[in-house]
Parts: C-alpha cells; structure tokens; sequence
C-alpha cells in the first residue's frame, strides 16, 4: 500500500477536515524542509523526481558519484556539493557535463531536467545562468513534434518577462492553466504536467517564472507582490483567441502558491475559473525570527534571498525583515467577503512552512472549496502523486 493517500477524482472531490492547531512561527522545524533521504546536501538530492521529469537513473547516480568523490575546496566541508570552483567536481559544472551530453544525443527532457538541476537554486553564482538557459533550449526541443508551442514576451511596470504557451490539438479556443513553480524551480520542469496530464483533456498551458527567477530575472517580490507576473499572463490570457477567457485557471507550488492564495484572495475581479493553491507558505513563516530561518536549507534561504534582491551574505536580521512583507494575514487574505472562485487546495499533512491550519484559516472564505492532503513528509506532495489528480479537478472545473 502507497504511503500517499490519495482521494479519488469525480467532479466533486472528497475534503479533509483536519482539527491541526496551527504551529507559531517560532515552531517552524527546518529539519523537516527536506525528505529524510535528501541527506546532509547543500542541494535537494531527488533522484526519483529527476527520473519522473526526463532524467536517466544511472547516469543520475554517476554524476552524484562523481560529485562525492571529487577533490576540492568545499564552501562547507561536510556537505560534497559544495566545492567551489567550477570544475569537474562542482555541482554546476556536473549537470551542466550531464546536460551538454544528453542534448548531444538528442535526449531533450533528459537534458532539461540535468541543466535546470545544474542551476537551481538560481542565485547567479557562476555557470547557473547559462545552463537555465540552456535548460530552455532544450525545452523548445522537446516540445517540437508534441504540441504547439511558443514563447512570449509579456510586459510589466516597464520591464518584460517571457512566458511559455503551450497548445493541445485541436482547433481551439482552449482552458489555460497559468502555472508556476516556487522560487527555486523554474518553468521548465512543469513539461511532464502538460503532455501527460492536461494536453490530453485539452486544457492549454501557460507557464511562467516567479519574479527575480530566470526570464522574469528584470523584477524581484521584494514589495511582497508574488502574484505581479501571473496578474500580467492572466489579462494576456483574456485577450488570446486560442485561449477560452472565461475559462482561466490559476495555480502556483510552493512559494507559487503563495501568489496563487493572492491571486484568490485579494483579486476577485479576475473571474478566474478555478485556482489550484499548493503547499505555499501563507503568513506565519513570515513572522519567524532570524534564528529560525539560520536553520532552514541554505539552498531554499538562497533562492529567496535572490528573488528579494538580497545579497546571499545577508544578515539573517535583514532577511526576516524582508519577508514579514510576505504575510498574507496582513494584507486581509483571512477576512472578508466570501469568496465564490473554485478553489482546490492541496498540501502534505506536516509540511512545514504550509501549515494546514493556516491553510484552513483561507479555505474558509471560500464557497466552492476541495482541499487534499497527502500523507507525505516534507514541503509539497510529489509531481506525480498531485499532477494527475490536479489536472483532473481543472477538468472537472470547466464552465461551459
């Protein structure tokens, strides 16, 4: 029997009630940020997700081998991912090999998922931003022969960031899904959710990257607006005649679902059809003190200092302020009118910076609310377990 409880899928879905007091911020537990099997790493060490998204087990495992034993100055030395230099040894450089040969040979989602690995989490350190883009090419790659697809080029306060549309078959106009991952996972690992779960109910797909990450590298959420971007595809969306305006789903993982919960909470105007919030952190994880964020991942810290526009040397003092900006309570995502957009839910049932009590606190504005939760440690259930389920409930979402 599966360790993950998973409902099953009509046009109503099953909702958990859980009596989960919510922990304080003080409470949050960084050990528990990452799976027990993650190890000591300064990276997440997923080999089971790589694999789900394109890669190659052994040759997965031969560059962790080579990772591990090489020789080098270590920015930490208990952690082997660490050496400095780019050079055979280097976590970068590795992946980056690994990508360089998996393109060669034509293995595109392989060397989509080695490339985009080699750059997380994107904090500009050397070699990253080439292989995200290179990451990217890939990407195109792959896509050729599978669906129509196209990058575009959409503005924001004066600057542009580049989305990805993807088209199923058919003549169209389709439901869009504007999706994007957190602050360390860009939009190129999300391909697998297309082609293998919404492209096959017709549901059209336009990814993006959170504020600060890759192609949306010229903005950063610094005014604590995770949702700017996805605002600036969702009226691009209205406005496509491939796409059905009123049928626009939303949906962010991770710190995404933080700016899915804003997009539900805060702009009821859009008439979405439907919002996916999964695992986001919401409003006590904000409000920490700077000891307990010096003792979450540095992997994670780093992403997030870099999509706030902090060096990664600063202070854990500035850091919790910077983020207090972040708290969703504060900006009345906990009160108001109800709200009457479908709202699907979806979390583990410990993860540590998405509470289920705090995600309670905002499912209960809503009227047209599904919630699921994975019994599964760490921060967000897997892309395999929650992808089928979630394109599912999109389907089952659709207005006529």
């Amino acid at each position: 029997m599966s360790k993950h409880a998973l409902i099953s899928l009509g046009v109503a879905l099953a909702m958990f009630t859980m009596g989960t007091t919510a922990p304080s911020a003080q409470q949050m537990d960084g050990s528990m940020f990452r799976a027990i099997g993650d190890g000591d790493w300064y990276h997440p060490v997923e080999p089971d997700n790589w694999v789900y998204l394109g890669g190659e087990e052994d040759e997965i495992m031969e560059v962790l081998t080579r990772i591990e034993q090489a020789e080098g100055v270590r920015a930490n030395p208990e952690q082997p991912d660490t050496i400095r230099a780019f050079r055979p040894g280097n976590w970068v450089y590795e992946f980056s090999a690994a990508g360089d040969q998996a393109m060669a040979e034509g293995r595109y989602r392989a060397a989509i998922t080695y490339y985009h690995t080699a750059a997380a989490p994107h904090s500009n350190q050397p070699g990253m931003a080439e292989a995200l883009e290179n990451a990217r090419a890939a990407y195109a790659r792959a896509m050729e022969g599978v669906a129509t697809y196209e990058e575009i080029q959409l503005d924001r306060d004066g600057h542009s960031f580049t989305a990805h549309l993807h088209l199923p078959a058919g003549a169209g106009p389709f439901p869009v899904l504007v999706f994007s991952n957190g602050s360390d996972m860009s939009s190129v690992l999300a391909m697998t959710y297309f082609t293998e779960h919404l492209m096959p109910k017709g549901i059209a797909y336009l990814s993006i990257d959170m504020p600060g990450l890759g192609r949306s590298g010229a903005f950063d959420m610094a005014d604590g607006q995770s949702e700017k971007l996805h605002l600036a595809a969702i009226d691009w969306a209205k406005s496509d005649p491939r796409l059905q305006n009123n049928n626009i789903f939303a949906q962010g993982v991770s710190f995404g679902g933080h700016s899915a919960a804003r997009l539900w909470a805060l702009h009821p105007e859009l008439d979405l059809a439907g919002v996916i919030y999964t695992c986001g952190p919401l409003h006590a994880p904000f409000l920490a003190s700077a000891e307990v964020y010096a003792q979450l991942p540095q992997f994670t810290t780093d992403g997030l200092k870099t999509r706030i526009g902090l060096p990664l040397d600063a202070s854990w003092e500035t850091f919790a302020d910077k983020v207090r900006v972040f708290a969703v309570g504060k900006s009345g995502a906990f009160e108001g009118d109800p709200i009457t957009t479908p709202l699907f839910a979806v979390t583990t049932h410990n993860d540590p910076v998405a509470p289920l009590a705090e995600m309670s606190k905002l499912t209960e504005r809503g009227t047209d609310v599904d919630t699921l939760v994975f019994h599964e440690e760490g921060h967000c259930p897997e892309h395999k377990y929650r992808e089928p389920v979630i394109a599912a409930w999109i389907a089952s979402k659709v207005r006529p």
